[in-house]
């Protein structure tokens, strides 16, 4: 399961800025956590109307995740140094 390609298949058309776009995968054993780094001029594409596009590609990581046998956690980094819930 690659979740980078995967992620920057779905996320990048998005993106008007997809050069600053990167994904930062970290874990061990059955956890991963997926950290989203892109534009903060892009985030709000990221996120969606009301958390909707964030919600979606939670859940669509976490299936995946879930076949595969992983529990994996997808944020958006915050440049704030704090990632988005």
């Amino acid at each position: 399961m690659d979740l980078e390609a995967f992620l920057g298949d779905v996320i990048t058309p998005l993106l008007d800025h997809p050069e600053a776009f990167r994904v930062e995968i970290t874990g061990e054993g059955r956890r991963r956590d997926v950290l989203v780094h892109a534009d903060p001029r892009d985030r709000g594409r990221i996120i969606g109307k009301h958390g909707r596009m964030i919600s979606a590609l939670r859940t669509l990581c976490k299936t995946a995740g879930d076949k595969a046998g992983l529990s994996v956690n997808l944020e958006l980094f915050d440049e704030d140094g704090a990632a988005e819930d």
